[in-house]
């Protein structure tokens, strides 16, 4: 099992504000586990690589010299978590004994496989997230407001979803443009979309229950009816859905560089981390399942609201989506009859 020699001394090197320490490692390892390393490093944001040479192998990881005491310890012992993966994917045979095994239970229960360094990469909003999900989400949206009637449009019925899609494309060519200086715009166009998205939902479900109660031109055939209806239930379970990924912990950046403690929503996988992988953090799916879920059973189901601001907004949703089938359902039945 290759772990770092502790009787060995580390070498420590400040070049251009970067700090870089040579941890040598205990035992021979090959070229194979110095390339899954690398691998690995690259796949979790770690910092680090691995070196070898004439038998001994070493460490190296770079850090701000700006980084304060405690990130620099979260890096340390993330490069270090991955040393035991290595050997694994390398195929080195692990001591299965008592001692290795609470080892690995330590490790695993201190979640060290988390991102901690912007050393390379400092993205916000849009940019933390898988690109072609949130714009297949927001497609949807804006398919859905083009489907219904002119009056459910605050202005001409092209203006929102306009508005929608080029804050959209501009965030996402801002973010791939990636120098550090663009990440507050990404992060204020995101905001500015969400904005967009909560009012419009707003607006559409105050027009609906509107006509439901006063009787507009929709309410006289089931069909359209039921129509408009699902067009503005499944937007506004869009809209929640980008709220609560925009305010979650902090939003996408946080969740990712700097994982709270204590968060705003409980996902299952956060309260028990036993049943996900390391590091796990919630994306856009998720909380569009959660948009979701509240929509349908008008309360949380296996998300838990923790902060103040997260009971609200699914009280809110709830009662909007309450509102939305309800009158809907008894107008329709109203009219079948």
């Amino acid at each position: 099992m290759t772990d770092i020699d502790s009787q060995a001394s580390i070498g420590l090197r400040a070049d251009n504000g970067q700090l870089t320490a040579r941890i040598p490692l205990r035992g021979q390892v090959s070229g194979t586990w110095l390339d899954c390393y690398q691998r690995l490093a690259r796949a979790h944001r770690v910092p680090a690589r691995a070196e070898g040479d004439t038998g001994r192998a070493w460490l190296v990881v770079s850090v701000p010299g700006s980084t304060s005491p405690e990130d620099v310890k979260e890096t340390m012992d993330s490069a270090r978590a991955l040393i035991a993966a290595a050997d694994e994917a390398a195929g080195v045979p692990l001591a299965r004994n008592q001692a290795a095994d609470s080892v690995r239970a330590w490790w695993a229960d201190r979640k060290l496989w988390k991102p901690i360094s912007k050393v390379d990469v400092v993205r916000a909003g849009v940019g933390a997230e898988k690109r072609w999900i949130l714009a297949v989400a927001l497609g949807l949206a804006i398919a859905l407001l083009l489907l219904l009637p002119a009056r459910f449009s605050v202005g001409p019925s092209w203006l929102v979803p306009t508005v929608e899609g080029a804050l959209l494309v501009s965030a996402l060519v801002a973010d791939l443009s990636r120098p550090r200086y663009l990440s507050t715009l990404v992060r204020l166009l995101s905001v500015a979309l969400v904005l967009v998205l909560v009012a419009d939902a707003a607006f559409v479900t105050t027009r609906l229950v509107v006509d439901l109660v006063e009787g507009g031109p929709e309410t006289s055939s089931a069909a359209d009816l039921l129509e408009v209806g699902v067009a503005v239930w499944v937007y506004t379970v869009i809209a929640f859905a980008f709220l609560y990924w925009l305010l979650d912990s902090g939003g996408p950046e946080a969740r990712i560089w700097a994982p709270r403690e204590y968060p705003d929503l409980a996902f299952p996988e956060q309260l028990n981390p036993q049943v996900a992988p390391p590091g796990w953090c919630p994306e856009f799916l998720d909380y569009l399942y959660l948009g979701f879920t509240d929509a349908t059973a008008f309360s949380p189901t296996d998300v838990m609201p923790l902060a103040r601001w997260a009971k609200l907004t699914m009280t809110i949703q709830a009662a909007a989506s309450l509102a939305i089938g309800g009158l809907v359902i008894a107008r329709a039945v109203n009219i079948f009859k």
